[in-house]
């Protein structure tokens, strides 16, 4: 399948506009970086090692951060415009038009996923954290690919859905489940807790509670397997979908 530049920087300047004149959609990313200015704000800075519980504001904050930004500012900015796509009819115009699909992904790809590259980074010295704090380049390998399989979850939610509507019910219970992580790992060490740190968004909140550890974060087959895992996953998943219904189903 031939690729087209030009399509697809067209195809990437119109997902922009669309994005940003999408105040729902757009709103996500801002609001994560709102919430964890006010939080860093006002939650007491708590020094662990005076406490019993395993607890740092900065990386709590941080964690709940990139949790928000990346499930729920993910997942949106991919299933909604699809959906809202579908219910206008104008998907099937451009699809029947010389535009492919791999043309179109890649070009409604690029835009979300700048977008929380952009807000992932913001979020660093909003939390309180300073860059030379942080291994850049593990925090950026980490919650880009995390970006990318919240993006082809949303995307399969996307295809699934008629409207938007349906995609927001479909959406939501995912949405909660994953950004759940930091507060069960918080509240209990155990349980459901424990499950989700299978999750790849658990793999962000590993690496936000190591950030003061001794060494810092230190990449391991777990979080390695189950980051990429995700990833594959979510691929393979979309892949099918697309297959079995394109984008206009």
């Amino acid at each position: 399948m031939r690729i087209s530049l030009r399509k697809v920087k067209a195809i990437t300047g119109m997902k922009f506009q669309t994005l940003i004149n999408n105040t729902s959609v757009i709103l996500a990313p801002i609001l994560a970086i709102g919430f964890v200015f006010v939080m860093k704000k006002i939650m007491p800075d708590i020094d662990v090692n005076e406490t019993a519980m395993n607890f740092s504001t900065t990386e709590f904050v941080l964690s709940f951060g990139l949790v928000f930004n990346i499930a729920i500012a993910g997942i949106s900015m991919s299933s909604a415009p699809l959906a809202e796509e579908k219910e206008k009819n104008t998907l099937r115009v451009l699809m029947t038009s010389s535009v492919n699909g791999l043309e179109y992904l890649i070009g409604t790809l690029l835009p979300p996923l700048l977008i929380l590259i952009l807000a992932n980074i913001i979020l660093i010295p909003v939390s309180g954290i300073s860059f030379e704090e942080i291994s850049l380049s593990s925090y950026l390998l980490i919650t880009t690919v995390a970006s990318l399989i919240s993006l082809m979850i949303g995307y399969i939610v996307g295809i699934f859905s008629k409207n938007q509507m349906q995609a927001s019910l479909i959406s939501m219970p995912i949405t909660v489940l994953l950004t759940s992580v930091p507060v069960l790992n918080l509240l209990q060490d155990g349980g459901i807790g424990e499950i989700l740190n299978y999750t790849y968004t658990g793999v962000l909140n590993n690496f936000a509670n190591s950030i003061y550890t001794k060494g810092g974060y230190q990449w391991n087959l777990t979080d390695t397997s189950v980051l990429f895992g995700w990833l594959l996953i979510s691929i393979g998943i979309f892949i099918y979908a697309y297959k079995k219904n394109g984008f206009d189903s």
